[in-house]
């Protein structure tokens, strides 16, 4: 039965990845056939990013009445709506209105299963689930990629194929209950769930954990690098180098591949390699893509930097999730991962679409030099947070917390 559950945790985490690089690799697409502002992605990233900060947050009262299984059917139903909505979509407004439960759907489902396989796999399955997520993520352009070349909007066609993709994997999670109701223990050392006593806090307890908001601060970064490349690398390469749209979108599929193929070879690595040195091989990868990427003398170069950002990509998120466990402890792992989590996506409604304004007024082609900022940021909240969590006596110092 455990072995059946982690092969429809792989299959659910296909799902996540659907609907994540749509809008980005599309958007020069969707633009055109709204005829709206290149620069309006970042008003659908911002409503997608707001709910799904309200359903991380949430995470830990729905999981209270639905259980894990119930709340990834619901949000993975979201998503299936929102996708629908897209497809029905003949005006802004209405887009925006699908990007509701596409942003609810995504926020539980994430906080749950991150939290859900951190505690009871190893850093293998992490990394492999989140390979999965890649999957997804690269199987959205290329379907996407080719209507968008046989029509100006043919991105309607493949939203309405992914919310068929959805729908399917939906099918196989209801199928799947009474398999999550008996696997109940840690597959890893074999402790029972019910002797993990948790300790649940309210959000600005949770922030009070020792190291809770450099970790927070180092997530946003993270997100930041990742959500801003995979929206704008098609928009920096349609608008930056006026090559075709098509071309961008396929260019985008390749920071995907590279995170999807990248997260095969981690997991097997991190058998050998612990989570902090995984984390920091990602982070050289990806400031050799950044540089990479300054060099505009050869437009062709930039989806060799694209792929290694997303090598880099790779080992760093499933990285950070799994030691959520080890650094702040398993009792607080759910409370810490619900705000990192939250927190992660505030990045999506102020650093990603951010570098949409920059790039409509000034130029898609500063995209590597922001990048780079977050990308520092990130390099020293990672190193921060190993200090300020290894002393585990003192994660609750500033609580009354026994």
């Amino acid at each position: 039965m455990s072995i059946l559950l982690l092969v429809i945790i792989y299959i659910v985490f296909i799902s996540l990845g659907l609907p994540d690089s749509l809008i980005g690799s599309s958007w020069p697409s969707i633009s055109n056939t709204l005829e709206i502002s290149a620069s309006l992605q970042g008003v659908v990233t911002f409503i997608i990013s707001i709910m799904t900060i309200i359903s991380s947050f949430a995470t830990n009262f729905l999981i209270r009445k639905l259980k894990e299984k119930g709340v990834v059917a619901l949000s993975i139903l979201l998503t299936v709506l929102g996708l629908v909505g897209f497809s029905l979509s003949n005006n802004f407004y209405l887009f925006c209105f699908s990007a509701v439960p596409l942003g609810l759907g995504a926020g539980a489902i994430d906080t749950t299963l991150n939290n859900y396989v951190a505690i009871r796999y190893k850093a293998i399955h992490l990394n492999w689930l989140h390979a999965f997520w890649g999957v997804g993520a690269t199987i959205s352009p290329l379907i996407s990629g080719g209507f968008i070349a046989s029509s100006s909007d043919g991105y309607k066609i493949a939203a309405l194929i992914l919310a068929l993709i959805q729908g399917t994997i939906l099918l196989i999670v209801l199928l799947s209950f009474p398999i999550w109701n008996k696997v109940n223990f840690n597959l890893d050392s074999k402790e029972s769930n019910s002797e993990i006593k948790e300790i649940r806090l309210n959000l600005i307890k949770t922030f009070k954990i020792r190291g809770v908001l450099v970790a927070a601060i180092g997530f946003f970064a993270y997100i930041a690098v990742e959500q801003t490349c995979g929206l704008w690398f098609s928009s920096m390469i349609t608008y930056g180098f006026n090559m075709d749209e098509e071309i961008g979108t396929h260019w985008t599929t390749l920071f995907y591949l590279g995170m999807m193929i990248g997260r095969f070879i981690s997991g097997v690595i991190s058998l050998k390699i612990k989570d902090k040195n995984m984390i920091r091989i990602g982070e050289g990868l990806i400031f050799i893509g950044i540089i990479l990427m300054t060099f505009k003398f050869n437009v062709y170069i930039m989806p060799v930097s694209l792929v290694l950002i997303g090598l880099g990509c790779a080992p760093v998120y499933p990285g950070i999730i799994h030691a959520t466990p080890n650094r702040f402890s398993k009792e607080l792992s759910a409370s810490v991962m619900s705000v990192q989590v939250g927190c992660a996506y505030i990045a999506n409604i102020t650093a990603a679409p951010l570098f949409g304004i920059i790039g409509n007024n000034l130029s898609f082609l500063l995209l590597p030099y922001y990048v780079l900022v977050f990308f520092i940021v990130l390099t020293i909240c990672n190193e921060v947070v190993l200090k300020l969590t290894k002393d585990k006596s003192k994660l609750l110092s500033r609580l009354k917390v026994n």
